[in-house]
């Protein structure tokens, strides 16, 4: 932890406060939790369906997944409900509302993310969200048609 004062689950609280303010255009205090040799992944997968869902290794990586969600998506909100930290591992639970920047469609979903901490900094980052939302947001699936009745 910083200095010993400040618990794991506080500063990814205040990692996705400023997150959620700077509308996903400040991915900074990530990058202040993360280990040089962190390791990120997602619930999407294949990794074919899109440069996101590949496993991310190392701080660099995770820049690269920030700048490439940046240039696919816009924040639209990013509200956190809850925080729950247990030994090394702090869950986020909230949920997102993202625009595709290339189709305009709106993804709403819950949204899960776990980190793993050691020594004070993220080893290991999951996400979790609505993958079929995601599909037909980058227009890799169609919305399924109205419901009859």
């Amino acid at each position: 932890m910083d200095g010993g004062t400040t618990s794991n689950a506080a500063r990814v609280r205040a990692a996705y406060e400023q997150w959620h303010i700077s509308r996903g255009r400040d991915p900074v205090p990530f990058f202040a939790l993360a280990d040089d040799g962190i390791e990120m992944g997602s619930v999407l997968d294949p990794p074919e369906l899109n440069n996101l869902a590949r496993c991310h290794r190392g701080i660099q990586r995770m820049r690269d997944y920030f700048t490439a969600l940046a240039a696919e998506w816009e924040m639209i909100e990013f509200p956190t409900e809850q925080v729950v930290e247990q030994g090394d591992t702090v869950v986020w639970i909230g949920r997102c509302v993202w625009r595709n920047r290339h189709t305009g469609v709106t993804v709403a979903t819950p949204k899960v993310d776990i980190w793993t901490f050691r020594e004070g900094k993220a080893v290991r980052f999951f996400e979790m969200f609505d993958t079929l939302g995601f599909a037909r947001g980058m227009g890799i699936m169609l919305a399924a048609p109205p419901a009859r009745g």
